[in-house]
């Protein structure tokens, strides 16, 4: 699961890392103890400026989701040590994003109300 960058999308690119380290994280593709990439490891890799991944690391610390270490480099935190308020602000910052993009696509209020509600109706089946 690699992070994707949509040049065109207009959310800031240090957002789109910093959701995108996220996700592994919430997904369990880094969990709790492991190490990250490198600022600069994870820069070059995605062809960006070492400022903006420090940006998105620097946020994801200050939120409790991972963590520095001097010398030794920065690892996911213990997720039990994110507060609810700050979950929260992540999935405002994610829904924020999502609608951004679908209404710059012209998508109406209204139609994505109702195809948000088909999709809710569909994973409540699921679960």
């Amino acid at each position: 699961m690699a992070i994707a960058i949509d040049w065109d999308s207009g959310i800031p690119l240090w957002l789109q890392v910093k959701q995108g380290l996220l996700r592994q994280i919430l997904a369990g593709v880094y969990k709790p103890g492991d190490q990250l990439p490198t600022v600069r490891q994870l820069a070059v890799e995605l062809s960006i400026n070492y400022n903006t991944v420090n940006r998105a690391y620097m946020e994801l610390e200050r939120e409790g989701f991972i963590v520095s270490r001097k010398g030794k480099g920065t690892f996911v935190a213990e997720l039990g040590t994110v507060n609810k308020q700050t979950e929260l602000n992540i999935v405002e910052e994610i829904i924020d994003a999502f609608l951004e993009k679908i209404i710059a696509a012209g998508v109406s209020p209204d139609a994505i109300i109702d195809l948000l509600q088909k999709r809710l109706k569909k994973i409540k089946t699921k679960i």
